[in-house]
């Protein structure tokens, strides 16, 4: 069974006091792990000061990660936290993959990436994708999909704490990456579980759509007319414009016995087409969602509330890429998702880090996973 050791600081400018914090915590002259793997999510003024490559050069295993929103472990919650979490087991085995830059090789790079990672299928792939790279996350999840012939992915875009989100960063070993992509591989008898939810249903609107003409992630007709007559019909036009970047989501269903998922509109073409943060494939139906405080919090508490009840009494772990988008929509009350999530996990052992973007399989109708991208959604997967 998986483990994980926790620790965490708020020393962003004492590389030396941060690396002393976190040691103590680990307490790795006690526990040394055998066989592991870290995961860091912290806020990028870590990097800046030297804290996050010093602490990586003191641990003797790699470490993955990215800059985030928030994160929070053992407890402990913050915008300026710098959480590590160590996976390590008795029986599973942990290898660790990296591209420095992967958008000029594109879905090449990303299959040669998990070609170098040996020909041993992993039960589980943990990635950390970048915010801003010219292939974008669910092209990158499609070639992980297709290279690992539909391995489970679980994972993060990374994700900055103020805009634009181009500044955030991929790290691997200490260093931090803009266009960097990496891979933790968990092999062994693993049998993860995931857990979504994005928008109450409450908060769906009734009435639904059919995305009648489309390519990847470009909507290019809706109910056989343009996105731009279409929400003019709901009288979201403003300006001949859709409203882009607000938190609006669209609640997908592919209509193949899948959980919906949540997409945001990320622009818009010259030729009117719909831009969105994840595929949009035809004949699938869209009904438009509200995503506010109340919303925010009984989802974040139902979803982990469900990975708790389904994980193992004594040991395992969960991991936990909520949205930033969430984060952000609580505006003055930034805060109060990673609060409710600490209220309820108790003595389970955690990791939780924002993500610019969630990669997270969900189940179809007879319980096989399929890897799908997802925005605005808390995501969680269960060792």
């Amino acid at each position: 069974m998986v483990k994980i050791i926790n620790a965490c600081t708020m020393e962003i400018d004492d590389p030396e006091a941060a690396v002393r914090e976190i040691l103590v915590q680990l307490d790795l002259d006690q526990r040394w792990p055998r066989n592991a793997v870290g995961l860091i999510a912290c806020h990028a003024d870590y990097l800046e000061s030297g804290a996050v490559k010093a602490l990586c050069e003191a641990l003797p295993f790699d470490v993955v990660g990215c800059t985030t929103l928030g994160s929070s472990v053992n407890g402990e919650y913050g915008m300026e936290l710098l959480s590590l979490s160590v996976l390590t087991g008795e029986e599973e085995r942990f290898s660790t993959v990296f591209s420095a830059e992967i958008s000029p090789g594109g879905v090449e790079a990303v299959q040669a990436l998990y070609r170098s990672a040996g020909t041993e299928k992993a039960a589980l792939i943990l990635a950390y994708a970048p915010w801003y790279s010219a292939m974008g996350g669910p092209a990158i999840l499609e070639a992980l999909n297709r290279s690992s012939g539909g391995t489970p992915v679980f994972g993060a875009l990374a994700c900055y704490h103020t805009s634009p989100l181009s500044n955030s960063r991929v790290i691997y070993n200490g260093e931090a990456y803009k266009d960097g992509l990496a891979l933790v591989l968990i092999r062994g008898n693993i049998k993860p579980r995931f857990f979504i939810t994005a928008i109450p249903g409450n908060k769906i609107q009734k009435q639904a759509a059919v995305i009648t003409k489309s390519e990847g992630c470009v909507v290019q007709q809706i109910n056989e007319t343009t996105p731009l007559e279409y929400f003019d019909s709901l009288g979201l036009i403003s300006g001949e414009k859709i409203p882009i970047g607000k938190i609006m989501p669209l609640i997908v269903k592919y209509n193949d016995g899948t959980e919906a998922v949540a997409r945001g509109i990320y622009d818009l073409t010259p030729e009117g087409y719909m831009v969105c943060g994840g595929e949009m494939p035809e004949q699938a139906t869209f009904a438009m969602g509200t995503l506010d405080y109340n919303g925010i919090i009984e989802t974040a508490e139902s979803t982990v509330t469900r990975a708790l009840e389904a994980a193992p009494k004594d040991g395992g772990c969960l991991l936990m890429f909520p949205c930033f988008s969430r984060g952000m929509a609580l505006g003055p009350n930034a805060d109060h998702e990673l609060r409710k999530v600490v209220s309820l996990a108790g003595g389970k052992p955690y990791h939780l880090c924002y993500a610019g973007g969630e990669l997270c399989p969900v189940s179809d109708e007879e319980g096989a996973f399929l890897n799908r991208f997802h925005n605005f959604t808390f995501t969680i997967c269960a060792l």
